[in-house]
């Protein structure tokens, strides 16, 4: 079952929604609640089922598919940097030496809970501190594969016909090696027929196979002013990453909304309760109260020497060293630390072998195990907060990521006005990924919290979760299919046509934008610039296909038969946009609809339809 919708149900589709040309989505998240796993935005990536692949809708008859984009977070990593593993390794080396406190419950469990520490260390310098582990190089040799599956004979025409691949990166390791993978993945399912047919980069990410990847920062990691290859953002570029940056620093509301959570009643309670599975009460009295304050230096203090993990190379591994300024200086520290470890460890499975060989899990069992939800919330606010939906009345966590859809229509545009890339693959971050979620309102990203800081996000009032919207390896993918010829009513060159799949599920895109029929998921493209835009308003009418070979939407698997390289010459054409717009509550997004058909075999689930709502006005 494939990566869903998320949380709260708040309604269930209608049934004409139920009949339209579709998908069947599987809310993947409410089987993992229903086990009791809260991984958050460390979910692995789940594959779609095959069911789901082969039922993707074809274009209009008459449509070929001349090119396809995608955006994707990195896959499965392990830890980002010696940090969470390290504060744990401070407090255990406290516990064992607090004779007094009888730090630790028992030998054994100290015995247990230090190894563990040890061996996910271990396995992180071996692997590379935020580098991809197994289960990421899978993920994205998977998700590289069905793309060439998906539009084989688009891919089959541009090797005739001198198509090209544009292979882009954030500039970060992480993210250039999983576009690495998706590549290796795309190359063996098309048996190399485009491996040598890449753009040049203007900027490569690095030698070898990096080398076709062109470091695109502004578009793929524009949320700080410092790219991942340590040069500076300029102009607007930088602009842009600095006013976003102060405003999640300094904004009163965030800060307070986090605050909140972290005080919250219910988390303190159980992370006393996690912890004190491993450490002594006197011990853990002694946190609490302040007593006790450890920093990622060698020695624990502020201001101490860098942290590096036992057996790394800090001139391969930067990471590998933590930063000083992170700390444990209260319950609630030290438990969203071992709970780090806890999520992380699903991403490590290949590595988590032999000498290696951790187990977090038993620390999240019985009553942890329901406790596990609670730290996924806290973890998951904060997301919410500084990258995601956020709260009413704001909109800079996510126009933050308008570069990258501009790039998207751009990229179009250049295709259809005769260019010779018939693919763009770009890869990115989370960080990435929850903005974009939100600018687009894609499923689980159309509701803002009250701008409050006591009226907070939960899990009971709002549909966000970062396993659903940015799991590991999550990907937003669009198709874009042209006719030849004239638009008898127009006069001009018929407009491209676009539609969407995240996570590899075909769905529509936001409500406010009117697709070329009735339970079709594919749209015109001037229509998308149009709806897509900060005012959201919709062509209306003009939105549809007029011409009697093309009302009725696509339907069936899409096999990529019939599609050609040869793209219409008339780009995106001009417009006025209609008056209609869609009406909403102060509180939430605008929400995209999501197709729903039933596949053989498989029993309808109810997917969320939710109330449709306003976005907040989003510069261009």
């Amino acid at each position: 079952m494939q990566q869903g919708l998320k949380g709260s149900i708040a309604g269930v589709v209608a049934a004409a929604t139920l009949l339209a040309g579709g998908i069947l989505t599987v809310p993947h998240a409410m089987a993992l609640e229903a086990d009791g796993q809260y991984y958050s935005s460390k979910q692995p990536y789940v594959a779609p089922s095959e069911a789901t692949t082969a039922s993707y809708s074809q274009a209009p008859e008459g449509y070929e598919t001349v090119y396809t984009e995608s955006m994707a977070r990195h896959g499965s990593r392990g830890l980002s940097s010696y940090k969470y593993d390290a504060l744990l390794m401070k407090m255990a080396e406290a516990a064992e030496a607090a004779e007094a406190d009888n730090g630790f419950k028992s030998d054994a469990i100290k015995s247990e809970f230090m190894k563990n520490l040890k061996a996910i260390t271990a396995a992180n310098v071996e692997n590379g501190y935020g580098m991809l582990t197994g289960q990421g190089a899978d993920q994205h040799q998977g998700i590289g594969a069905r793309a060439y599956e998906r539009n084989k004979t688009l891919f089959d025409n541009a090797a005739k016909d001198g198509g090209k691949i544009a292979y882009q990166s954030s500039g970060e390791a992480r993210a250039t090696e999983s576009g690495e993978n998706f590549a290796r993945g795309f190359n063996a399912a098309s048996n190399n027929k485009l491996a040598n047919s890449t753009v040049t980069p203007a900027d490569p990410a690095g030698t070898g196979e990096a080398a076709a990847f062109d470091k695109t920062p502004n578009t793929l990691y524009f949320h700080k002013s410092e790219n991942p290859d340590g040069t500076e953002k300029t102009g607007e570029a930088k602009q842009r990453a600095d006013d976003y940056q102060n405003f999640v620093e300094n904004d009163a509301i965030i800060a307070g909304a986090e605050q909140t959570i972290a005080e919250n009643e219910d988390v303190k309670t159980a992370s006393h309760d996690l912890l004190s599975q491993i450490f002594t009460d006197d011990f853990l009295t002694k946190l609490a109260d302040g007593t006790y304050t450890w920093y990622n230096t060698v020695d624990g203090t502020k201001g101490g020497e860098a942290n590096c993990a036992p057996g790394a190379d800090p001139s391969k591994d930067a990471d590998a060293c933590g930063a000083a300024k992170k700390k444990i200086a209260s319950e609630y520290d030290a438990a969203m630390d071992l709970y780090n470890l806890y999520i992380i460890a699903a991403d490590m499975e290949n590595e988590n072998t032999g000498s290696h060989t951790f187990d977090f899990n038993q620390y999240f069992q019985g009553e942890q195990a329901d406790d596990a939800k609670l730290f996924a919330w806290a973890l998951d606010a904060e997301d919410f907060y500084e990258k995601g939906p956020s709260y009413a009345g704001q909109d800079e966590t996510y126009t933050i990521a308008q570069p990258l859809l501009d790039d998207f229509f751009s990229s179009i545009d250049e295709r259809v006005n005769g260019g010779s890339t018939v693919a763009t693959f770009r890869f990115a971050h989370a960080e990435t990924m929850m903005p974009f979620a939100a600018l687009l309102g894609l499923p689980g990203s159309t509701q803002q919290a009250a701008a409050s800081t006591t009226d907070v996000y939960t899990y009971a009032n709002n549909e966000w979760r970062g396993e659903s919207v940015t799991p590991m390896a999550a990907n937003v993918q669009w198709d874009v299919a042209v006719k030849s010829g004239n638009d008898p009513k127009t006069g001009r060159a018929y407009t491209p046509l676009v539609r969407m799949l995240y996570n590899e599920q075909e769905i529509a895109f936001r409500s406010e934008c009117t697709p070329i029929a009735d339970g079709s998921t594919w749209y015109k493209l001037t229509e998308l610039k149009s709806c897509l835009a900060s005012d959201h308003q919709t062509l209306g009418d003009d939105a549809h296909l007029t011409d009697d070979s093309t009302t009725q939407p696509g339907t069936g698997p899409n096999t990529g038969e019939g599609t050609s390289t040869t793209p219409n010459n008339n780009g995106a054409g001009t417009h006025q946009p209609s008056n209609t717009q869609a009406n909403g509550t102060e509180n939430e997004l605008s929400r995209t609809g999501v197709a729903v058909t039933g596949v053989a075999g498989i029993m309808m689930l109810l997917a969320l339809a939710g109330i449709s709502l306003n976005l907040w006005k989003v510069r261009r």
